[in-house]
């Protein structure tokens, strides 16, 4: 069974108590804990102990990052940075859940060191006790920025005791594993929604099929025709559903008969609504009107009566929004059919 591997990443000789507390702690899990002065790193002979040490965190599920007042060894690639802040972006790069924590002295010289930060004369005067090697200071404080600035993942906890750190991490592995239980959940009801969606369109396929074979075989001579008729009305329907969509309507508050007299063929989808008595048009005012060029002062809205919602339907800038030219492309399955067809069209947008 594999288990999940736990990198800790720290400088060693000021914190090797802590890192002990906290193999045991991860091992009472019964995940893997990864410590280099354990030889749990495979120190490949081709390579630096530095890249062996960042290669052995692709095999790694989750990172500890625990920051002392000692800058550690210096990275061989990069001499302003220490391993551990070579381990963290590794480990962030390859996007490995990443906590962190700090010791609670460190914390309070780093404050020290925000506040006087851009007085670089300043921050070279001051000794930081919480610092071993006062040379080093600034690296390690931008160190902590670093992490704190990083677009997610970037939480430190403070800490006194190896105690505080695995309270905190019992905390957040039972949240990971409540987040792990509860999108589970979620992917099994999603799973069992489209199974049941893809049912229904097969037993909805399989009906239509039927149902064209049946009128076929009933009316040979015209049953194509009475398809084709329907499949009309049906593609049509959907131009009214769509406009229901947009202006969060349930119905229409002319009766279909009313509303199937409207003639469609010379008007513009918004000109055949505003007849419904449901829509109104705005009326654009003129750019020179107005003594300067503005397109979007020559902008035609349509608007519920109420005025609540209003979409763009003429514009100098040509630019409008998809639920506007999605309407205006069903509109034309609409203009197509006569009085009686759109009649039935109106129907079945309510009773399907």
């Amino acid at each position: 069974m594999a288990l999940p591997k736990v990198f800790i990443s720290s400088t060693c000789y000021d914190l090797g108590q802590i890192r002990d507390s906290l193999s045991e702690f991860i091992n009472g899990y019964c995940y893997e804990c990864l410590l280099s002065e354990r030889g749990d790193v495979f120190y490949h002979p081709d390579l630096h102990t530095h890249e062996s040490c960042l290669n052995e965190i692709e095999n790694c599920q989750l990172f500890i990052l625990v920051i002392g007042g000692r800058f550690g060894g210096e990275y061989k690639f990069d001499p302003k940075k220490s391993i551990t802040n070579a381990e963290y972006e590794a480990a962030k790069f390859l996007k490995i859940p990443v906590f962190t924590f700090v010791k609670k002295d460190l914390l309070d010289d780093h404050r020290l060191y925000q506040k006087n930060r851009h007085n670089k004369e300043l921050v070279e005067q001051i000794t930081y006790p919480s610092i071993e090697g006062q040379e080093k200071a600034v690296n390690i404080f931008e160190f902590i920025n670093q992490v704190r600035s990083a677009d997610v993942n970037n939480g430190f906890f403070p800490f006194e005791f190896a105690k505080d750190i695995k309270h905190y991490l019992g905390k957040q592995w039972a949240g990971m594993m409540f987040d792990f239980l509860n999108s589970r959940i979620k992917d099994y009801n999603q799973k069992v929604v489209n199974s049941t969606l893809d049912n229904l369109s097969l037993m909805y396929k399989k009906t239509e099929d039927l149902l064209e074979n049946l009128v076929r075989n009933v009316d040979p001579t015209s049953g194509n025709k009475r398809i084709e008729d329907l499949d009309k009305i049906v593609i049509a329907s959907k131009f009214y559903k769509q406009v229901l969509r947009m202006f969060q309507m349930e119905t229409f508050s002319s009766s279909f008969e009313i509303l199937s007299a409207i003639e469609p063929s010379d008007l513009k989808w918004y000109q055949y609504l505003s007849k419904f008595g449901d829509f109104k048009l705005s009326k654009p005012r003129k750019k020179e009107d107005l003594g300067y060029t503005d397109p979007y002062k020559s902008t035609l809205f349509i608007q519920d009566i109420k005025g609540r919602i209003s979409w763009t339907v003429e514009s100098e800038i040509d630019e409008y929004h998809s639920e506007v030219l999605l309407a205006r492309s069903l509109y034309d399955n609409v203009r197509i059919l006569d009085k009686n067809e759109r009649l039935k069209a109106l129907e079945f947008t309510f009773t399907n």
